[in-house]
């Protein structure tokens, strides 16, 4: 890692059981980010480009399957999705953005 970057990791997770992270730099596909949660950082490669302030996978997610940031479930999976994923409309069906029957 290097030293001169302003924090000691690359991305965060608001909750501990989120499936998700936000970056906080542009990564680049194939990088190593370095995700702090709970107070430890751990490490996800990157499968693609993610940019400054989006969601990424830190774990595989099957089609389907609900996202979880803040805790929560904002989503789901509208296809499969890999670790290191970048995740964002093309990938996640959103929760709010549904209406009602």
């Amino acid at each position: 890692m290097d030293a001169s970057r302003e924090s000691a990791w690359d991305a965060l997770v608001v909750h501990p059981d989120d499936d998700v992270a936000v970056v906080l730099r542009d990564v680049a596909a194939g990088e190593t980010i370095d995700v702090r949660r709970r107070g430890v950082t751990e490490r996800v490669r990157a499968s693609q480009p993610i940019p400054l302030g989006h969601k990424f996978a830190l774990h595989a997610l099957a089609a389907g399957a609900p996202i979880r940031k803040y805790g929560e479930a904002i989503g789901i999976a509208s296809v499969d999705i890999r670790a290191g994923a970048h995740v964002h409309v093309h990938n996640l069906a959103s929760r709010r953005a549904r209406r009602a029957p």
